[in-house]
Formats: structure tokens, sequence, C-alpha cells
């Protein structure tokens, strides 16, 4: 979506959107007459999200008009334009021209990021895997071009907080176009040629382990989930660090679990529960995303993106239950359930990170438990680690972005239940009991001292009810969250 700070007030645009406080009026003075109409006579009382669509008799006037209502000017909230402003794209996006003027009333100035995002996060256009009779009316429902029209402004820096957003919002979409695409389009192969597009991208270093590199190293828990797949699991790992970071400054890992796609393997998923497990890699999708933004952000912190990729199929030589696998680690684990994966490759990947980048602190990012959706739905993140600070400060990111998050406990007896009898450890209790603190505590064990963070955002990647800025299906949630946090 293109961005213009247009220099008058009305334009030649289809569509001119004009929203409204209910409390202070701001208008065009061309418009001036037609909004003080619409309040006198009750018509339009601005509340917040209240819209009304006006078709004016006047050839000088745009063709259409939208109000949207933002309430009241003194409760005008970050949140609030985000969500708004998603909403005036969506009202607006099926118009074909796809050019829009926004005006744009000093109240509103002061949040141009979060306008920014709202909107381009409501432009997404899912029809890169549409197919049929159907792509083309997806491809046309999409806002080509806002011209925005401010009132009273530095437009300078109202274009850069906007640009901002946008930047933000467009790497979120990337994400979902990720978790989006159907396996045989997104698997361990195609997302290590992705890797490298965003490793130029963002300057960082890039290293691609193969099924034999994997093999030779010892990562049995990673291999032992690919052994069902006909592609061979891969290990990316992208290093990012810009000029003039200290030596002595740790790194931040990103782990971003990538399972393409999750049948369960031998302890198959039902029919309802395998719908939509391309969503199972949605954790390194984030990780992707968020190397998009480093340096077009300017983080100034030295950053390692690790993503363990292969799907969970079965087949003759699948892993199966009560097979033993030995982790990067060294740690055994016995394989209690083939369909607890997640913690199996994240648990490889996390050891080789610390191994080889010493971090200072772990942030993994995985849908890994259906317990944490019963427990949280889609609108919270579980988040469960070992270090208060880290914790306090993901949680603040959490609220400052809108991709909330909530504090789950791991429970010292959790820890023991995830102990095994001939093994290490075993990678799934079976209770049914506290599932997302105990699959946390099964990635606990591989992480030693260094503070760590676990996110489990099974709820919240793939949504049927989707926020104001959302769509159905792939949210790209975690982008934004990391990106507050790192920055």
């Amino acid at each position: 979506m293109k961005i213009e700070i247009a220099k008058k007030a009305i334009g030649t645009a289809a569509v001119f959107v004009l929203p409204v406080f209910s409390d202070k009026q701001s208008s065009p003075a061309e418009l001036k007459k037609i909004l003080e109409n619409r309040k006198k006579n009750g018509d339009f009382k601005a509340k917040s999200g209240e819209t009304m669509l006006i078709v004016p008799d006047d050839e000088k006037l745009p063709e259409k008009i939208l109000l949207i209502g933002f309430g009241d000017s003194k409760k005008i909230k970050p949140e609030k334009v985000r969500n708004l402003g998603a909403k005036m794209i969506k009202s607006v996006k099926h118009y074909e021209k796809g050019i829009v003027d926004l005006w744009l009333p000093a109240g509103l100035n002061m949040f141009g990021k979060e306008l920014g995002e709202g909107m381009e996060l409501a432009n997404y256009n899912p029809a890169k895997y549409v197919t049929g009779k159907s792509k083309e009316k997806h491809a046309k429902a999409e806002i080509k071009t806002v011209n925005l029209r401010p009132e009273k402004i530095d437009k300078k820096k109202l274009m850069e907080n906007v640009l901002k957003g946008v930047t933000l919002a467009e790497a979120v979409n990337y994400s979902r176009d990720l978790v989006n695409g159907p396996n045989n389009l997104i698997n361990a192969e195609t997302l290590s040629r992705e890797a490298q597009k965003v490793a130029k991208e963002c300057g960082a270093k890039l290293t691609v382990l193969n099924k034999k590199q994997l093999e030779k190293l010892g990562m049995g828990a990673l291999v032992g989930v690919n052994l069902g797949s006909e592609r061979e699991a891969r290990l990316v790992v992208m290093e990012y660090k810009p000029s003039g970071i200290s030596k002595k400054e740790k790194s931040v890992l990103l782990v971003g679990k990538g399972i393409t796609f999750d049948s369960g393997g031998y302890n198959l998923k039902p029919t309802q529960a395998i719908v939509n497990m391309k969503e199972d890699m949605a954790g390194a999708a984030a990780v992707f995303g968020t190397f998009k933004l480093l340096k077009k952000m300017g983080v100034k912190k030295h950053v390692i993106g690790i993503t363990p990729l292969t799907d969970n199929l079965i087949g003759s030589k699948a892993q199966k239950v009560n097979d033993i696998v030995t982790t990067f680690s060294g740690k055994t684990v016995e394989i209690t359930n083939t369909d607890a994966e997640g913690r199996l490759v994240l648990a490889d990947a996390i050891a080789y990170g610390i191994k080889h980048y010493n971090p200072g602190q772990i942030i993994d990012i995985a849908t890994l438990t259906g317990a944490c959706m019963v427990a949280l739905g889609d609108r919270y993140a579980g988040l469960l680690g070992n270090n208060k600070k880290l914790i306090d400060e993901l949680m603040k990111a959490g609220e400052n972005t809108d991709e909330l998050v909530w504090h789950l406990p791991i429970h010292r007896d959790y820890r023991k239940a995830m102990k095994g009898t001939i093994t290490d450890l075993i990678n799934s209790e079976g209770s049914g009991l506290a599932g997302a603190s105990k699959g946390a505590a099964f990635i606990q064990e591989f992480v030693g001292k260094t503070p760590w963070a676990h996110l489990d955002i099974a709820g919240v990647a793939f949504v049927k009810h989707p926020k104001p800025y959302d769509h159905k299906d792939a949210t790209g949630f975690g982008v934004r969250l990391l990106m507050e946090y790192l920055n």
C-alpha cells in the first residue's frame, strides 16, 4: 500500500474517509456543512466504530464520503487508532479503484505508527494462495494508495511514523503468507530458500544445516521427528550483528518452531484437529518476519534466529511411541507421544544456539500445545520462563502492540513429571493436566541458567474470529511483539 501526503484537503479519489470525534469537529471546509447536518439530525453521533456512507449530490465533492466515529477525543488510545484504522480500510477496500483520501484530524496525528499498522494489516490480501475464479476477486479487494490529508501537523514526522507502522505490518503480512501457505508450497526446502532472501535483506549471516549434518551433530530429536518425511529436515540459523555492537554484549536468541505440517505421527490427530496443521510453523514464520525488520528498524542488538524445519508425518520409517532419541545436548528422551514433536525440535535448536552463540537470553515461539489454546483462547499467548525481568518486558511489549501474553507457571512438580524412568526425559506426561506448563517444563531442561521465555502461540497464530486488523486464518502473531521487545 502506497502512502502519500496530499497538499489539498479535498482530492479526486472516489472515496473520502472522514474520522469524526464525538466531542469536537474537524473536517475540510467543503465538508463542514454535511458533517454538521448529520450530527444535528442525530443520524451520526460519532460513537467509536460507528460508520455512515454518504453519497453527495455535488460534482465538486468525492463520489462517496465515509464517516467513521472515533468517540471522545480525550479517550483516544493507540489500540483504538490501530483498530479503527483497520476498520476504515476494510470498509472501503472493495471499491475497485483502490485509491482513498483520508482526512486526519489533529487528535490522531500522534498515533501515526498505529494508524499505519492498522491500515496495512487490514489491507492484507490472501490472494497469494487463492486459486480459480475467486483469485481475481481477491486481487481487486486491496487499497493501492492512501492519500493522507492531515490537519495542522508536522507532515514529515507524521509520514515517518505512518511508514514505520506500514513497514511493521508488511512484515506481519509476509509471515501470514508463510503460515497460510500449504505444505506442498511451504516446507523445509522452500523455507530454506526463503531464508536466503531474508538474510540478504537484513544483512544476516546464514547457515543452513541439512539432514546429514544434523545427524553428524547428534540432533536426534529433530532427526527423529523427520524420519517419516520424504523431505529432509533443515536447521536454519541467521545471525544479525550490526556494526557498533560491543563484543561484550551477549546476543538475543530467537527460536521458532517450524513444523510445516503436523499429522501427529502415529499418535494421529483426529480429523478436526488435523485441519490447518500447516499453521504449525507459525513460530518460524514470526522469526523470519522479525528478521526482515531488524535492519529496516535500525535494531542495534546482536540477534540470532534459529528455526528447525520439518514436517511430522507417518511412514514405514517414522518415529514410534517408546522410541528413544539422544538430543544434541546429550540428554535422552523416550517418545511417549509422537504428537508432542514441537518441544523435541526446539530442544535441539536451543541447545545448538547455546553452545555456538552463548546468548544472554532466549525467546522461543511456538504453536506448542492445544492446552494453552483451551486455557487462554485466541486473544492471549501463553508466556512461561525462568526470568522475571524478561517475562515482565515481554508482557509490556505485548500490551504496547496488542499482541497480548499471559504469564503461566512452571511448577517444580511439572518438571519432575517430565523426567523419564529409562531415559533422562519423556516428551509427554500424558495426564492431560497443565499441558502448556509441562511442555514448557520439557523445554526448560535444555536452557540451563540462561534467561529464557517461551511463547506458546497455539491459540493466537491462526484464528476463526479475527481482531479488527486481523483476518481469518494466519495472524502473523509475534512479529510486532518481538520487534517491540528488541527495540
